[in-house]
């Protein structure tokens, strides 16, 4: 732009408000409130965004689910002509805001030359329409807005009210990249000028002028209409990243939401009609109002210093709102917290100088954080249980939806990990190795497990790292609301999680693949010892396995009498079993180990390299395998059984237990290559 005349001029804010709350130049305030009194019908639909969140998109996708399209993905609205075919079609090519449309039909453009201007601006929107052709729709009604909270209708806010209410958000970064270009760069630029402020300082104030106002205010006020919603089952927030990233699975969600059948061709059809292209190339106001549509264009805008400026603002105003929470994960340049890749760890690495991260899981198929610990603060922890409980049948099973077969099947672990490294063990002990395919994480990052290099499997094979194992969890299901946990056993033929359960892995593996196997070990779940292997690890699980890890999040918790009580279960459970291997090599035989001696052994041989300073655990009998150890038998068994699993140990990867602990473990870190060489000392027991 090099002269005033050529340059751009995109919406400024009009300086008009209502009920405190600033407007845009096409407000019609009888319409405002009429929307806000008007008799709603139990199928009614009301679907909120916020500006530039992908209102028209998702309006279309609400059309085609309502109106649109019949069961075989034919349009099926009336080919007929006059006003019953004008208000069938109201919504049809993209969202007419009740708020924009004046009472009254035919109304004369104003005298005022800049009030005709918006007039014709507003006409070139909506056309003629008027209010009551939203109201006269043909049921199920459908009314798009950007109104919020307390502007909404009363009879859909109210706790034993009517219709259905969509809730549409998209990362703040986004809303205020695509609102700047809207209509073509706005006259203040990014960071302002003589016209005004800027974009940055407009839509980051907390008198923002913008229409609508704050994003931030729109989102607090939407939290609360949410909040009392939800018990109702009458409200569904709508992202539209998660739209982006798996539009055949939010479709679904949306339709079960609003109670419509919808077939694999209505599907099918619905998808292509409101793909980007399509929209963009549409008549009407999609074609006015789509830009790019894509997701980061944020990233391409402005430098650090003024992100920072946004991000402070937001965390000021959203850091306590959960509508907000899966917003932060795309407002992001880049996921914090990653780990150096594991092939450059050595025994002088610390994890402790390595850069924090905040823990991730998933709710409704968005990454968030974590707040499972803060969750439990008042009480000790408590691990939830796996989400994905798939069972893979022995080959040859008749109509089985997960056979065992050669390289259908992959495995996510991570070497820090007792549990995945368990499973990851049975599949070598077995020599399944050229059966199930393996990746092992570098370690844990802002956004969960993460592989740096990338994946080996399908669908993820060739790509570039690094991979992240919600990727994975999303890939399953859009939708999922899901820890971000290893093992995870994937399937490369029906791309879908099988199970992230570790227990049933490890049985899955030691059962269905073993004939697929190339070693002849004895069997690890004999079928004889089944009950007493499962009364044994669901003994030895809640107080020892798992008891470590209650010790140690309860002492970062601050729980010190949580811990307590943790870390003596710990050391009951350990002079149990180290009285039950007096008279015998292994948990349940005396001459070949089952899988809950490899389950066993996972634990102790992480025990005197992480858990005892990293989660506090230094009373007990003291060490297991050190020289001076207070369980000579349980030593005797991690020896015996590293002899067997010592290339499924990842010796270097437990001190990530001390990167989670950080400074709260202040001293040296223990000795990997001392322990390692204990572990590796021939025992009193033999050899196997």
């Amino acid at each position: 732009m090099t002269d005033g005349a050529s340059k751009k001029i995109g919406p400024m804010p009009t300086g008009r408000k209502w009920q405190g709350v600033p407007v845009p130049f096409f407000f019609q305030e009888e319409t405002a409130s009429a929307f806000n009194t008007m008799q709603m019908r139990n199928d009614d639909v009301v679907m909120c965004s916020l500006g530039k969140a992908g209102t028209t998109w998702v309006h279309k996708i609400l059309f085609l689910l309502l109106h649109g399209l019949d069961e075989k993905g034919q349009p099926t609205l009336s080919s007929s002509s006059g006003m019953d075919a004008a208000k069938e079609r109201l919504n049809e090519n993209g969202q007419v805001y009740p708020e924009a449309l004046p009472q009254q039909r035919d109304l004369p453009m104003p005298t005022d030359p800049d009030a005709a201007k918006m007039e014709a601006r507003r006409r070139q929107f909506f056309g003629e329409r008027v209010w009551s052709d939203l109201e006269e729709q043909p049921s199920p009604r459908l009314f798009s807005t950007h109104l919020f909270g307390q502007f909404l209708p009363a009879q859909l806010l109210a706790p034993e009210g009517t219709g259905r209410l969509v809730v549409v958000l998209r990362n703040l970064k986004d809303v205020l990249s695509s609102l700047h270009f809207f209509q073509g760069e706005a006259k203040d630029g990014w960071l302002g000028n003589e016209h005004g402020p800027g974009s940055l300082a407009r839509f980051i104030a907390d008198d923002c002028p913008n229409a609508y106002g704050s994003s931030f205010t729109w989102i607090n006020e939407m939290e609360k209409v949410v909040e009392a919603l939800h018990p109702s089952g009458r409200v569904c927030v709508v992202h539209y990243e998660a739209l982006q990233l798996g539009l055949p699975m939010q479709v679904k969600r949306l339709a079960t939401f609003l109670g419509v059948t919808l077939s694999q061709a209505k599907l099918d059809a619905l998808t292509s009609a409101v793909s980007f292209n399509a929209m963009k190339t549409g008549s009407g106001a999609p074609s006015i109002t789509l830009r790019k549509g894509g997701i980061g264009d944020w990233k391409n805008h402005l430098d650090e210093a003024s992100w920072a400026r946004f991000d402070a603002a937001f965390d000021l105003a959203l850091e306590k709102s959960r509508l907000a929470e899966p917003l932060r994960f795309f407002q992001r340049r880049q996921v914090s917290g990653l780990p150096p890749p594991k092939q450059e760890w050595t025994s002088a690495v610390d994890p402790r100088e390595w850069a924090s991260f905040t823990r991730a899981t998933l709710e409704d198929g968005l990454v968030v954080r974590d707040g499972l610990i803060a969750r439990n603060a008042k009480t000790s922890f408590v691990r939830p249980p796996s989400e994905f409980l798939g069972v893979v049948e022995p080959p040859g099973t008749t109509n089985a939806l997960f056979e065992a077969e050669p390289r259908r099947y992959h495995l996510f672990v991570a070497g820090v990990c007792p549990w995945a490294s368990g499973v990851r063990a049975i599949r070598t002990l077995l020599g399944l190795e050229e059966v199930v395919s393996m990746d092992v994480a570098d370690g844990q990052s802002s956004a969960g497990w993460v592989f740096l290099a990338g994946a080996t499997c399908s669908p993820w094979a060739g790509r570039d790292g690094p991979f992240f194992i919600h990727e994975a969890y999303q890939a399953h299901d859009s939708t999922a609301t899901a820890r971000l946990t290893v093992p995870v056993l994937w399937d490369q033929k029906l791309h879908q999680i099988v199970s992230n359960d570790s227990w049933a892995l490890v049985k899955m593996f030691a059962t269905a693949f073993a004939p697929l196997g190339k070693n002849k070990c004895p069997s690890l779940l004999p079928p004889v010892l089944a009950d007493k292997i499962e009364q044994a690890q669901s003994l030895i699980y809640r107080g020892l396995l798992n008891g470590v890890y209650r010790s140690g999040i309860a002492r970062y918790m601050g729980k010190a009498e949580g811990a307590a009580a943790a870390s003596a279960e710990v050391y009951a459970v350990l002079d149990d079993v180290e009285a039950q291997l007096e008279n015998s090599r292994f948990l349940q035989t005396s001459d070949a180990p089952t899988v809950v001696d490899v389950r066993l052994a996972m634990t102790t041989l992480r025990y005197d390299a992480s858990y005892r300073c990293a989660f506090g655990l230094s009373g007990g009998k003291g060490s297991i395998l050190g020289p001076d150890s207070g369980y000579p038998n349980l030593q005797g068994h991690a020896r015996d059984m590293y002899s067997r699993l010592g290339g499924d140990v990842d010796w270097l990867a437990f001190r990530q237990y001390y990167r989670w602990a950080g400074q709260d473990f202040k001293g040296p870190l223990p000795c990997l290559q001392e322990l390692a060489s204990l572990a590796a000392t021939p025992h009193a027991r033999g050899m196997p």
